[in-house]
This record gives C-alpha cells, structure tokens and sequence, in this order.
C-alpha cells in the first residue's frame, strides 16, 4: 500500500542536495523529475503499477487495454454479466496453436463464458478471447498502468512506499547531472544512477526468487501467464 507523499521524497532529495532554500533546484523542477522516475520505474518494472480489475468485453475476440494501460500482465477468471461473480479459469494460449486447430476461430460461435486468452508483445495494448465475447460478459485482468503525473506534493506516489528509495536515486541522478559542465556533477549523477537501476534489478530478482511458483514450470517471458 503506498502512503508516502511526494512531498515527502523531494523533502529528502533538497536535503541532500544542500539545497533546502531551492535556489539551484527548484521543487516543481523536483516533481517533475519524480514523475520521469515513476515513469522509468514502470518501463524497467511493470508491475510496480500492476492493476487487477474486471472489464467489460466488447463483442468479438480483439480487446483493448484500459486507456490508462500499456502492458497485459495476466487473465484471471470470468467475472459473470456483473463483473462481480467469479467464474470458469482463463488460460492462456498460442496463436499458433489456435490457428491450426480452429482457422476460423475469429467468427466461431460467441459466447459469454471466456476460456482462452491470446497475447502478443507486436500489439501490446490489446488481447484476443475464445470463443468471442457476446460483448456481454466481464473477466478479470491485471495490466500495469502509466503513471499519471502527480502535480501536487500531497499526492501520494502510485506505487509501494518501498520505491521512494530508488525514485530518490532518480531526482538524485537528474539533480547531479544539470551540474555536467562540471566532472563532480557527472561522477555523482552516474553514481546515483547506477542505485536506481541497481535497486530496480534488485526488487525484480527478489521477486522471483520468493514468488509461489517457484515450485512449477518456468513461464514464457514473453508471453504473461504463460507456461514454457
């Protein structure tokens, strides 16, 4: 659960930038680099904005991301009519595999109880469903989302608290490197730019390391949800 405001990140980068006046760096400029950070978190890590919910399908088997998504992590379960009764499992499947068996799976009978998903990194906004949706029934998905920019320094970061660290190592890292006519500015800039990544790298193999399936097959990276 994220409690820590953005106030509170930029509160420490003018601290250690001896700069608590913001003569050299000014807080909005600071806010705005936090919000870069954000942004470059969620390239790096995707699931620092994972957003499970249930969606309303259209009708057919193209479906699109939330406006608000750029990337499908994973497809749960059917949500019923509702969006709110949970329903039969959805797995995941090769296009490949669904071609060959069904080639005009794309207007086979539609229904309102969703089996498979069919996801493709090519056209990362938007998913396949079999057997097509009625355009009636909700599923659950999780999907990492943008980052909106956060324009005030109340507003608390979109993401676990334990990220301030490495979004502090960002400000840090753009801070230093406004000073690189000068060789301290650059040395420091890179310093903290290799934390941040480092911290980042760090989250995702502890992540992998202590996740439940570690006792089954190895996923697909390239595929979410997917079995090798």
């Amino acid at each position: 659960m994220a409690t820590v405001t953005a106030g509170q990140i930029i509160d420490k980068a003018v601290v250690q930038l001896i700069d608590i006046a913001g003569v050299r760096w000014t807080r909005a400029e600071l806010l705005k680099w936090l919000n870069d950070g954000l942004r470059q978190i969620v390239l790096m890590q995707p699931t620092a904005t994972n957003t499970p919910v249930a969606v309303k399908l259209v009708a057919g088997t193209r479906q699109t991301l939330p406006t608000n998504g750029w990337l499908l992590l994973s497809i749960y379960r059917n949500m019923g009519i509702n969006g709110s009764t949970p329903g039969r499992a959805i797995r995941v499947i090769s296009r490949e595999l669904l071609d060959a068996y069904d080639p005009n799976w794309h207007t086979a009978t539609a229904s309102a109880t969703t089996k498979n998903y069919i996801y493709d990194l090519q056209d990362q906004t938007a998913y396949y469903v079999y057997p097509p949706s009625t355009g009636t029934n909700y599923i659950e998905i999780n999907y990492s989302a943008q980052p909106t920019d956060l324009t005030s320094e109340s507003q608390v970061i979109p993401m676990f608290d334990l990220y301030q660290n490495p979004l502090l190592d960002y400000i840090m890292f753009r801070a230093c490197t406004k000073d690189a006519e000068y060789a301290p500015g650059v040395q420091l800039g890179q310093m903290y730019l290799t934390t941040f990544t480092a911290a980042t790298n760090v989250k995702e193999e502890s992540e992998t390391k202590a996740t439940p399936e570690q006792g089954l097959q190895p996923r697909n990276p390239n595929i979410p949800g997917s079995i090798s």
